[in-house]
C-alpha cells in the first residue's frame, strides 16, 4: 500500500489513514489505519483539518482522491451531494412528508390541535434523522430546491432550521418541540392568501405585497382559537418584526419581540433567500450570512450570532469560487467579520473583511 496525502473535502466514505491526525493542539482526533465513516469527516471537517493521509492501493487510479478541479470534474459542492444516493433519499423523505403536512396543516385549521400537531412533529423527526448532524442537514435542505407548492416546504424548512437553532442554543426538550411547532405555523396565515398572489412568477405590485403582509394577523387569528403554547401564537405573529424596530405587523422591537418568534424570523429570512424562486436562483450561503450580518441590528443578537457563526465554520476547508473568477479555499473565519473569511488562493491569502470588492459566489 502507498500513501497519499489528501484534501480533507475530497475525502470518501471507505478510506482508509495511513497516519494518525492531530489537531492544531496536539490532541489525537483520530488514530492510524482508521476507516472514515460520515461522522469521522464531519469531526476532521470541525477541527479544520486540510489535509489527511490515505493508505492507496499500488494499482489505484492516479487521480484517487482528486479534487472535481484536478480530475476533469466540474460539479460543484451542492451538485456532488445531489449525486449522491444518500440525497436522493433524503430527497424521497423530504417530499413524501412535505405531502402529509400540506393535508395537516389544512386539516389543523378546522380541527382540535394536539393530535395533528404531533404528526407534524414526527415528519420533522424523521427528515432529521436522515441527517448526519445539524450542518449536514442545512446542506441537503439546500439541494432540494423544487416544489409545487412553496409555502408547505418553506414551513418545514422553516421548522428544522428552527430545530438546528434550539440544538444550537441547547435548548430543554420541551421547548425544542414547541420552537419546532412555531416554525411549522408560523406561516399558516398564508393559506387565507389568494393562491396565485403566493404562487406568482415574479416580483409582487405593492398592493400584492400589502395583501401578502397580512399573513402574520391572519395566522395569530387562527392560531390563537387553538390550545396551544403562546409561544406558537407570537412567532406567527411576530416573525417579520425587527429587533431594531423596522419590521410588521405592530413594529415591535427589542424585547417587546418573542424569543422564539425571533429565532422563527432568522430560520425564514436564511430559507427565503438560499430558496430558488421561479423569477431568481437561491443565493449562496455566504451571502445571505453576509446580508443577515450587515443587517445584525434587525436580529436578536445571540440567535443570529450562533447561526451565522456555526453555519459559517462548516464551510472551513471547502473549496469556493471567488466573485472575481478565482477559486480558493476557506481557511480561518474573522471573528468580527464572520460571513466574510479568509480564503487561499495558490500563494495569495484573501482577507475578505477587507475587501469590499470580492466576495464567496459559489461553494465547490
Amino acid at each position: 500500500m502507498n500513501k497519499k496525502k489528501v484534501l480533507t473535502t475530497n475525502l470518501e466514505i471507505g478510506m482508509v489513514t495511513a497516519e494518525a491526525v492531530y489537531n492544531f493542539s496536539n490532541h489525537l482526533i483520530i488514530s492510524s489505519n482508521t476507516t472514515l465513516t460520515p461522522d469521522i469527516i464531519d469531526k476532521l471537517k470541525y477541527y479544520s483539518v486540510k489535509s489527511v493521509k490515505i493508505l492507496v492501493p499500488e494499482d489505484s487510479d492516479a487521480n484517487f482522491g482528486a479534487s472535481p478541479e484536478e480530475n476533469g470534474s466540474s460539479l460543484t459542492y451542492f451538485e456532488k451531494i445531489q449525486a449522491s444516493n444518500e440525497f436522493k433519499i433524503f430527497e424521497n423523505e423530504f417530499n413524501s412528508c412535505v405531502n402529509s403536512f400540506k393535508s395537516e396543516l389544512n386539516d389543523f385549521v378546522v380541527k382540535n390541535s394536539d393530535g395533528v400537531i404531533d404528526n407534524m412533529l414526527k415528519h420533522v423527526d424523521q427528515i432529521f434523522g436522515r441527517a448526519r448532524n445539524p450542518l449536514h442537514l442545512l446542506d441537503m435542505m439546500l439541494c432540494i430546491r423544487s416544489y409545487d407548492d412553496i409555502t408547505y416546504a418553506h414551513s418545514m424548512n422553516v421548522a428544522l432550521i428552527c430545530n438546528i437553532i434550539g440544538k444550537w442554543l441547547k435548548l430543554p426538550e420541551d421547548d425544542l418541540m414547541v420552537l419546532v411547532t412555531a416554525g411549522l405555523l408560523h406561516d399558516i396565515g398564508k393559506l387565507k392568501i389568494p393562491p396565485e398572489i403566493i404562487k406568482k412568477p415574479g416580483r409582487l405590485t405593492n398592493e400584492e405585497f400589502s395583501i401578502i403582509r397580512q399573513h402574520p394577523g391572519y395566522g395569530y387569528d387562527i392560531l390563537k382559537t387553538k390550545n396551544l403554547d403562546p409561544r406558537i401564537v407570537y412567532a406567527a405573529l411576530q416573525h417579520h418584526e425587527r429587533y431594531n424596530g423596522m419590521g410588521y405587523p405592530d413594529k415591535l422591537s427589542g424585547s417587546e419581540i418573542d424569543f422564539f418568534a425571533s429565532i422563527v424570523a432568522v430560520a425564514d429570512v436564511y430559507d427565503a433567500m438560499t430558496s430558488n424562486r421561479s423569477y431568481r436562483k437561491g443565493i449562496c450561503p455566504f451571502e445571505v450570512l453576509e446580508q443577515m450580518e450587515r443587517e445584525k441590528d434587525s436580529y436578536e443578537p445571540v440567535v443570529l450570532h450562533k447561526f451565522i457563526n456555526n453555519t459559517a465554520e462548516s464551510y472551513v476547508n471547502n473549496e469556493v469560487m471567488l466573485s472575481n473568477g478565482e477559486r480558493g479555499r476557506v481557511v480561518l473565519l474573522n471573528k468580527d467579520f464572520l460571513s466574510r473569511p479568509l480564503v487561499f488562493v495558490g500563494n495569495k491569502t484573501y482577507d475578505l473583511s477587507k475587501m469590499n470588492d470580492i466576495y464567496i459566489e459559489n461553494i465547490i
